[in-house]
């Protein structure tokens, strides 16, 4: 049997908590964790939710119902980024899918907004490979609990970002790997000449105190 691969347009979705427009100073684009719920890491969100900020959440383009017994707002898709066995298909996808979308959102914005991009687990690591490639003029990136999986080659993706800064944000939920406890990807930033810093925050809603001095006041 021999694997072939053929490009196809499909349909994302993405969702939003505010609307471009002329008072808004500020743009997150927001990636989810692998297997998450929009619905749920838009609760976590809520707490960044202003007048003058706006939040993008793309949704993984691996969409599928959750388990029997899941725990996610009920009727709400899980999605993932990537499959640990595809990386290397999927990942320009989501890349070229998040470019068009960014370039989409920030045509209905002023000039000069603030844009901040957030990734959570997997889907830091997702961030920092379209990233890596992007055209995206972003002020700063956060990786919240992150997660590099061993498919992704963390030092080379880490070396293709723009000299922007990077906050890293360890919470006590960070029990994946001992990559997401932070100092090691702290460590990796600095090798590549990235200007980071390491916070440490509660889990559950994301706030603007945890993600640091680096993020923008509305």
């Amino acid at each position: 049997m021999q694997l072939h691969t053929f490009s196809t347009p499909r349909t994302a979705r993405y969702y939003s908590l505010g609307e471009p427009g002329p008072t808004i100073r500020h743009v997150w684009f927001c990636l989810h964790s692998h297997n998450e719920s929009v619905d749920g890491f838009a609760t976590q969100l809520r707490p960044l939710d202003t007048p003058e900020r706006l939040l993008i959440l793309p949704e993984g383009l691996a969409r599928f119902d959750q388990p029997e017994g899941f725990t996610a707002e009920a009727g709400s898709p899980l999605a993932a980024w990537f499959a640990s066995d595809a990386t290397a298909y999927d990942l320009p996808d989501v890349a070229q899918y998040l470019e068009a979308l960014s370039a989409q959102v920030l045509a209905a914005c002023p000039p000069h907004t603030t844009i901040t991009v957030l990734g959570h687990g997997h889907g830091a690591a997702a961030a920092c490979r379209w990233l890596a490639n992007s055209r995206l003029r972003y002020d700063r990136l956060v990786l919240y609990a992150a997660v590099f999986p061993p498919e992704i080659n963390r030092q080379a993706t880490l070396a293709g970002l723009p000299k922007r800064p990077v906050v890293v944000v360890a919470t006590t939920a960070d029990v994946y790997t001992p990559e997401a406890t932070g100092e090691g990807l702290v460590h990796d930033l600095h090798d590549a000449g990235l200007e980071a810093q390491l916070r440490h925050a509660s889990d559950g809603s994301i706030t603007l105190a945890a993600l640091g001095a680096s993020a923008e006041t509305a």
